[in-house]
């Protein structure tokens, strides 16, 4: 099966890679869940001049967010000279790596690809009495509400996690992802054991869009 996709981008997309302007949305998108979480428990902790996390769940359990890109890619960004048409090439690359392994059928490649590497870097970067939220404004998996076995058959993330957690990695932290979906104006929340919600998110059409044809 061929799919299409169609991608709508600004000149603010920029800015969804700064921190203060990426944790706006995440905060944004855990507020509104109501499968995974009670949004309604989470706070944002505005002052964090001493490592303080970035946000908490009902007042005690702490979570900080991460963008799980490269600083590579984060450079593409960047760089003003076709700099989203490369990044957008750099995250097909990637994404093209996890459909290397299927074809080999050897799973142990993972560890060789570059979203094994970052997913890596990112949760070691988490305290181990903190739970990390990866953020990525790709959609790594092709993740639609309408076709469920389209996400199983491409989830790179849960298997870069599940290779992660077998070699001991992940420790007591949990771990949960948001990316968008194939689905216009929506973003995938979900965590490690194949649990997700969709959430809309009209607030970032004016700055990218997914579409699936």
């Amino acid at each position: 099966m061929t799919i299409r996709m169609i991608v709508t981008i600004t000149d603010k997309f920029r800015d969804l890679f700064k921190r203060q302007k990426y944790e706006e949305f995440i905060f944004l998108i855990l507020r509104r869940s109501r499968y995974l979480f009670d949004g309604n428990l989470f706070i944002k902790i505005e002052e964090q001049s001493q490592g303080e996390c970035d946000f908490l769940y009902d007042n005690k359990i702490k979570y900080e967010s991460k963008l799980l890109i490269s600083k590579k890619q984060g450079f593409l960004v960047g760089d003003r000279k076709n700099s989203i048409v490369n990044w957008l090439n750099a995250m097909l690359q990637e994404r093209s790596e996890f459909g290397e392994c299927i074809k080999k059928r050897d799973l142990s490649g993972l560890k060789h690809t570059c979203l094994y590497s970052i997913m890596k870097e990112r949760i070691e970067d988490v305290r181990e009495d903190e739970n990390a939220i990866l953020f990525l404004p790709f959609p790594i998996v092709e993740d639609s509400i309408h076709n469920t076995f389209l996400q199983f058959a491409t989830d790179f993330l849960q298997a870069c996690y599940d290779t992660l957690e077998e070699d001991g990695l992940i420790g007591d932290r949990k771990v949960y992802f948001i990316y968008p979906s194939m689905e216009n104006g929506y973003f995938v929340l979900r965590d490690s054991n194949y649990h997700r919600e969709y959430i809309s998110v009209p607030e970032l059409d004016d700055i990218i869009v997914y579409e699936t044809l």
